[in-house]
């Protein structure tokens, strides 16, 4: 006997099968103002009682507070349907009432949807989450930036002083940023999660957090929230484990993906588009940082203040991890964003309120093209040298930007102890490294754009090394670099292997390498 599927949807669409509840049935207008979580919280409380099923959200704009999914419920948003968030911070729930803490960016209180201790839940459809960050942001009111931050930058007190550029900088939070929503969307101590092909958009925190959660799968959607709203992150991860993410588009005014204390992680096929980093690994505050056996395959961060940035600032140990077949672009903001652009950054120093810290190790790029406003950094430190660093076929071309003299030539690794450290005058090598060991480095092609600044000098500077291999580099010091500077600087370390070193056309002599107080094994072949 054959299959009705016109009726098999309209069935679906008016939430008539038994295991289907459509929240119009139980109160829902979806008329845009009124609010609508008690009838949501009806549909949702008659698919537990019936064991599990579909909660559907059919098309209209159903405005709402806090709301929780359970145990073997999927909620489904049909094309049309927004969950709009209510305007109304009295609308919220408390974390502090579920016994979890540690989602968002400092709030006291929940957001739209949380899940705690579930099994198998899903949100699905071609509907939209939207966070109205608008009504929780003067959206025509810039942060300004503190004068620590700028006390030991290149430009001193100028430091990102634009004039015509605050378009591009953080906004402000309305009334009292604690009880504020929180993350969009929360999933603590869960387990065999699904969400696909849903739009979140306008977040006004967090957008996605997988908290304590295990076996997790992201597929298909789009997180789309304005870039100017600070601290909302795309997709967020702690303490978390077997998770795969892959055809996203998510575009964040703040880390498109956040990656801390979780392991056994796979993102592919994904784009990223952040006032941040597009993938951030680690960060300085919550638990102890142990993070492995990530793979990212196939992604594209751009428009970005950071592309990929790898973080210990605490106690723990962040290892194995895999970046390949990847096209990153980076550039300078202004405004209070953190990170420097930076294609690639890795740092490992104590963090703020913190004086120990874990380490960074065994960490591969495959296959990368990268243009940016800054180099590579690779900055660790004497208490956690960078350990088994290694880059193999890159193509990285640094270029000027809109800002590069009103905030360019700075290192940013916040957050810090050492205030030196959080902002800071720094040259601009294509690849600089700082306390590493075991840094591999095979085809690295190196390109600059004209009209650089002086301060961009060397293809590759390195202090502080121990077994250091670098083979088949072609490239260039800055154009405006002394005819005397060298391609390759490394000073202070042991154990060096140079091969194949080239140029790409300018007239000095572009094998240079300049070799100060190494001790043993160094090995020169241009």
């Amino acid at each position: 006997m054959g299959i009705c599927i016109t009726c098999s949807i309209s069935c679906l669409a008016q939430g008539n099968d038994n295991t289907i509840f459509n929240i119009k049935n139980y109160g829902a207008t979806g008329d845009g103002r009124t609010l609508d979580t008690k009838a949501i919280n009806s549909a949702i409380a008659a698919c537990v009682k019936a064991g599990g099923g579909t909660v559907l959200v059919p098309a209209g704009i159903f405005v709402t507070g806090t709301f929780r999914l359970y145990s073997n419920i999927n909620l489904m948003l049909s094309a049309g349907a927004v969950i709009m968030a209510s305007p109304n911070t009295n609308d919220y729930l408390f974390q502090a009432d579920y016994n979890f803490s540690g989602s968002g960016a400092g709030g006291k209180k929940l957001g739209i949807i949380f899940a705690d201790n579930a099994e198998n839940v899903s949100i699905t459809g071609t509907g939209t989450i939207d966070g109205n960050a608008a009504a929780y942001m003067y959206m025509d009111t810039v942060q300004v930036s503190s004068d620590e931050d700028r006390k030991y930058t290149r430009q001193g007190k100028n430091y990102m002083n634009a004039v015509d550029g605050n378009k591009d900088a953080p906004v402000m939070w309305k009334g009292d940023f604690a009880n504020r929503p929180g993350t969009q969307i929360i999933f603590h101590s869960c387990k065999r999660i699904s969400i696909r092909d849903i739009t979140i958009r306008n977040a006004n925190d967090w957008t996605f957090d997988l908290n304590a959660c295990d076996n997790v799968k992201v597929i298909g959607i789009n997180i789309d929230n304005d870039m100017r709203v600070p601290n909302s992150d795309g997709i967020d991860m702690y303490d978390s484990k077997n998770i795969i993410i892959a055809d996203c588009d998510i575009r964040a005014g703040d880390d498109g993906m956040a990656v801390i204390s979780t392991s056994n992680v796979k993102v592919t096929n994904c784009s990223f588009w952040s006032r941040s980093c597009g993938i951030r690994i680690g960060y300085n505050g919550f638990n102890d940082n142990d993070s492995g056996n990530l793979l990212f395959d196939n992604i594209r961060i751009y428009d970005s203040n950071r592309g990929i940035g790898i973080f210990q600032r605490r106690k723990g140990n962040i290892s194995n991890i895999l970046f390949s077949n990847m096209i990153i672009d980076t550039r300078l903001y202004p405004g209070q964003w953190w990170g420097h652009a930076e294609p690639i950054h890795i740092s490992a120093l104590p963090g703020l309120g913190f004086k120990e810290v874990g380490t960074i190790s065994n960490v591969r790029f495959t296959n990368i093209i990268a243009r940016g406003e800054e180099g590579i950094v690779l900055y660790g430190s004497e208490e956690s040298k960078l350990k088994d660093i290694r880059f193999d076929n890159v193509q990285l071309t640094l270029v000027k930007g809109k800002f590069t003299d009103i905030n360019g030539g700075n290192f940013d690794l916040r957050a810090t102890n050492d205030s030196k450290l959080a902002i800071f005058k720094h040259d601009i090598p294509a690849l600089f490294a700082h306390y590493v060991d075991g840094l591999t480095i095979k085809g690295l092609d190196v390109r600059w754009d004209n009209n650089l600044p002086d301060y961009f000098t060397n293809g590759i500077a390195i202090d502080n090394f121990r077994d250091l291999i670098i083979d088949g580099f072609t490239g260039t010091t800055g154009p405006k670099t002394s005819q005397n500077e060298a391609v390759i600087v490394l000073n202070t370390g042991s154990n060096a292997s140079i091969n194949n070193v080239g140029g790409t056309g300018k007239s000095k002599p572009l094998s240079s390498v300049n070799v100060q107080e190494l001790t043993t094994n160094t090995k020169r072949a241009n």
